[in-house]
């Protein structure tokens, strides 16, 4: 059941009336939510729903286990057995037929003929997620961060909760399960201001993601067939296309939750506005980056190593997020590009003073290794730092978006032949007339808007005094939508991952 979808519309609007007019207090309330969350899940394929409901149980059980143990031994067994179902789920879904695939090349670079292996196992959608969530609790227990929570129900609304099931944020239970238990009333506030949240993010995904969809989908399908001209724009748009199609369904999804009485974190704080990659990387996708530095970068050791460890734990962070996104050599390119640019990032500011400045991965710094103030990447300051992060991220949104690491490679070097541009081909592609100049005219708004949120301004979201300004936003931003958005249920790019 896709956000941008009628069936959606229907089925929260009967879902909220259900809720708001069930008594609050006890198990009814929160019954009805984990109900709706699983009918949500279903709608892709009601099997999902039985996979979600065993890694609920696996971490459950495991984290009770974890926190009742008397003996070391027993919690790291408990911990083991949680993490190899988990991860060998996702692992066997997401990745055995890429590790299949790149043995067989492997072995015939060495002159060893193999006929194809594929298992073909169907990718459950959010799968990536909600076992990121999981298991990010079941560690939280066995560091004593949180206690297990020793109610189910509670629990399997935390992995479950319908509006960032399937794409995020990825929560903490310590900041969910605790308002799923507080069962809160709403307000014209929260209303107004969710309201606001979905009508943006629904623009961000109509009215600018799924208008470019057409042309970046069938220049990257044939890269050869289209001048450098072409593969510059294509790419550019691609860069405006996720962004706007992966936020798009954040600023939705807290929207919803805000609306029903739930706080998500902020999962986006218009990245590309940032003057720094290690900036750029506290603005997207927050809560996977904070997940990596909380379980992966300061168990490593973070940067209170040696320098070596330190690139090491760099690379080997972004390395691992890239392959999160999917199983294909690309991703992890793209993963390694952005870890490597930390890298030169943090040399340059090494050679502007005496001491290494702390990097982040994530939304904050881990553990300062000085006190002294940030300075400018380069010479020059924040427009040569805005320079390099767009550059490095537009490179990086190739091997992103390309289907191989050739086509990358000719993309990236197309762009130094541009050629002729003809109206004709936009047309062909999906671009005619009418939908440029709509496209044109959302991301002018979608800059204006970004650059007063980048700012700091909390127009439309400031909840107790302009509760009415951000019920006008919405109307406006939910008619414009209705006008010149993209027709039909487009799926979210990170459905698939």
């Amino acid at each position: 059941m896709l956000f941008n979808s009628f069936e959606f519309v229907v089925f929260f609007s009967v879902f909220t009336l259900l809720y708001f007019s069930t008594p609050r207090g006890g198990a009814r309330r929160p019954v009805l939510l984990l109900i709706a969350s699983y009918l949500f899940y279903a709608g892709w394929r009601p099997s999902f729903v039985l996979l979600l409901m065993l890694t609920t149980l696996v971490d459950y059980t495991s984290a009770l286990v974890i926190s009742q143990a008397r003996s070391q031994l027993t919690r790291k067994v408990a911990l083991a057995a949680a993490l190899t179902i988990n991860l060998g789920i996702l692992g066997a879904c997401k990745y055995l037929d890429f590790v299949l695939a790149s043995f067989v090349g492997t072995v015939g670079f060495f002159g060893v003929e193999m006929s194809p292996l594929a298992v073909n196992l169907i990718l459950p959608v959010g799968v990536s997620f909600y076992t990121f969530q999981s298991v990010g609790y079941t560690l939280d227990v066995y560091n004593r961060r949180f206690s297990a929570e020793r109610n189910l129900l509670y629990y399997a609304i935390y992995v479950a909760f319908f509006p960032q099931l399937v794409a995020g944020p990825i929560e903490r239970a310590q900041h969910m399960i605790a308002q799923y238990k507080a069962q809160r009333m709403t307000s014209p506030e929260r209303i107004a201001t969710g309201l606001w949240l979905v009508g943006w993010g629904l623009f961000k995904k109509m009215c600018v993601a799924d208008l470019a969809a057409p042309f970046v989908n069938g220049v990257y399908a044939d890269p050869s067939a289209f001048n450098g001209s072409y593969l510059f724009i294509a790419s550019c748009l691609f860069a405006l296309q996720i962004y706007c199609d992966f936020s798009g369904y954040s600023d939705i999804a807290i929207g919803v939750a805000r609306i029903i009485g739930v706080d998500l974190m902020i999962n986006f704080r218009q990245p590309y506005f940032a003057t720094s990659l290690t900036n750029f990387w506290r603005r997207w996708h927050i809560s996977l980056s904070t997940w990596f530095r909380d379980y992966l970068y300061i168990p490593l050791g973070g940067n209170r190593v040696a320098r070596p460890a330190w690139v090491r734990n760099t690379l080997l962070v972004f390395g691992v997020s890239g392959l999160w996104h999917g199983a294909n050599w690309t991703f992890i390119i793209w993963g390694l590009l952005h870890g490597a640019a930390m890298i030169v990032e943090d040399l340059v500011r090494r050679a502007k003073g005496p001491l290494r400045q702390p990097v982040a991965v994530g939304a904050e710094v881990v553990a300062p290794v000085t006190r002294t103030q940030p300075r400018p990447l380069a010479v020059g300051g924040a427009a040569l730092g805005f320079a390099y992060t767009l550059t490095v991220v537009l490179v990086g949104w190739v091997f992103f978006r390309a289907r191989s690491f050739s086509d990358a490679i000719y993309i990236l070097g197309s762009w130094t032949r541009p050629g002729p541009i003809s109206y004709g081909a936009f047309k062909v592609l999906g671009l005619p007339s009418v939908e440029i100049l709509t496209l044109a005219i959302s991301v002018v708004i979608l800059i204006v808007v970004d650059a007063l949120l980048s700012r700091g301004s909390k127009i439309f979201l400031s909840a107790r005094r302009s509760w009415v300004l951000s019920i006008g936003g919405a109307v406006a931003l939910f008619y414009f939508l209705i006008l010149f958005g993209a027709v039909g249920s487009h799926d979210f790019i990170y459905f698939q991952f």
